[in-house]
């Protein structure tokens, strides 16, 4: 039985993310207005080896509901790459709790709202900002009032969705709080196994987001199309105050007692005149941790990333994605020029940030040899030293670049629906994809030997006759691989070592 009588459960399912800052941030507006939460951090993360739940890990989650006896169930659904595991969860929840009422949020469900309305009175979808749309409803399923007028919410009426205009969001960003740095009454299913408590406080990096939305356009992120949702007059990136960070990463090293590490989840790191100024101080007060951003051609700014260099900057993540000025451009809607990004690579070097990674999207199907050859040579001038991150494109349903794909004719809309509800392992199989005895292997072989000093030479003697080198490229390219762990392992102990020095 429920022991806080007064105050209705809400349970919270997290999928593949025990970091969740959307459903942390949910259950801080819960609490405040006036439920009981208990969140639930459902599998765990892996791009390499993934896999879908398991039928005890099912029992385990009907399991915990039936024991919180909840108002409501809330599921976080932020991809489609893992939808297999979503409809074997909603079925599982239907099929023992016929009348429990079900709501869908996130990214991907802000999207396609109606792919999850099955049960008329029963089953929602909130768009963008869920904190005010989902107390909201609570409350109109605790009051037994009317959710019909609810902004944000979506719902079926007479077997059709009602999909409600998106309600008025927070420009200032503080207003929604802190996320739950601890929920409160939290377990992770994993592993055919529940383990009690927040998983997070086992974390060596905290993960904060001192923004919400992009200023950019990129075709293959969903970011744009979530922003063309926005009312009227939201802006598209909303940046929280220092104060608000600050606070956040103060409770985050109390609780997280293994913390050496802080990753600034923000799509660009906020460079707002003054913002970065009283960052660097209260950060140096308050955290004195190493800490990641991710940042971009347009927005680097030398001056700028020494102050934050001078507090624990340690890591500038930085995409690029092609060396093709056609693909960034006409592709990809990314319309920096090749100066702008061998110029930001020069601030970043120059700024003397400890590691730069930059990222690459290659071998798509808007992919030729001729720009992977132009990746290369961009890569070439590159100033270094650098990591490359290189992966495939992921074909996300609501992205732009999926009717660009169709209407150029690189695939028909069926296959398109093929690869993108594909099941998860195809997904991530097809992400990190890799053909074989290829010109396409060859080059993108030759592109990751530019890293390091030693293979970077050997690939620049053979660049004007790759195809005669194949077999020895091959071999440089598995050594290079293996440099490139032990590179990763120095970076980290390097990071953890800074971080106990400076505590």
């Amino acid at each position: 039985m429920n022991t806080e009588a007064k105050r209705p459960t809400v349970v919270l399912v997290a999928f593949y993310n025990t970091k969740a800052l959307g459903v942390r941030y949910l259950e801080t507006a819960l609490r405040e207005g006036g439920y009981d939460v208990q969140t639930i951090f459902y599998k765990t993360f892996n791009s390499v080896h993934p896999s879908k739940t398991t039928q005890r890990e099912l029992e385990l989650l009907v399991e915990r509901i039936r024991a919180a006896e909840p108002l409501l169930v809330g599921l976080s659904i932020m991809s489609s790459m893992y939808l297999d595991t979503v409809e074997l969860v909603i079925d599982a929840i239907t099929k023992h709790f016929p009348r429990l009422p079900l709501a869908h949020g996130g990214a991907f469900a802000s999207m396609f709202p109606q792919r999850f309305l099955r049960r008329e009175g029963l089953d929602f979808s909130i768009r963008i900002d869920g904190e005010h749309p989902l107390c909201a409803l609570c409350d109109a399923l605790r009051d037994g009032g009317s959710y019909e007028e609810i902004p944000s919410l979506c719902y079926l009426k007479g077997g059709e969705a009602v999909i409600n205009e998106i309600g008025t969001m927070e420009g200032d960003i503080d207003a929604y709080g802190l996320p739950a740095i601890e929920c409160e009454k939290a377990c992770f299913i994993e592993h055919d196994k529940v383990v009690e408590g927040d998983p997070q406080l086992g974390t060596l990096s905290y993960e904060v987001i001192a923004s919400r939305g992009c200023p950019f356009t990129c075709s293959y992120c969903c970011c744009i199309n979530l922003a063309r949702l926005y009312p009227k007059g939201t802006k598209h990136v909303r940046t929280r105050s220092v104060k608000s960070i600050i606070d956040e990463l103060k409770i985050a090293k109390k609780a997280c007692r293994k913390l050496v590490f802080v990753h600034f989840y923000d799509e660009i790191f906020p460079n707002l005149p003054g913002w970065v100024d009283e960052f660097v101080v209260e950060y140096k007060k308050h955290i004195n941790l190493p800490f990641t951003i991710w940042s971009h051609p347009k927005m680097v700014d030398e001056e700028v990333l020494r102050k934050l260099k001078a507090v624990g900057l340690t890591e500038v993540i930085m995409g690029i994605q092609s060396g093709s000025p056609h693909i960034r451009k006409d592709v990809f809607h990314r319309y920096e020029a090749n100066e702008d990004i061998i110029e930001a690579t020069r601030i970043i070097h120059d700024s003397g940030v400890f590691w730069a990674s930059y990222d690459f999207m290659l071998r798509h199907p808007f992919e030729t040899i001729d720009t992977l050859k132009e990746t290369y040579e961009l890569v070439k001038r590159m100033h270094g030293p650098f990591e490359l991150q290189m992966h495939g494109l992921n074909f996300l349903p609501g992205t732009d670049i999926v009717p660009m794909a169709i209407e150029q004719g690189y695939l028909t809309a069926e296959e398109m629906d093929q690869i993108m509800y594909a099941p998860m392992e195809d997904q991530f199989g097809a992400y990190w994809y890799r053909e074989n005895s290829t010109d396409s292997q060859l080059w993108y072989e030759m592109i990751y030997l530019l890293q390091f000093k030693s293979t970077r030479k050997k690939a620049e003697e053979w660049e004007d006759n790759p195809a005669a080198h194949r077999s020895e490229i091959d071999a440089l390219y598995e050594k290079a691989q293996k440099m490139a762990q032990r590179r990763y392992y120095y970076k980290k102990a390097r990071v953890v070592l800074k971080s106990k020095l400076k505590i």
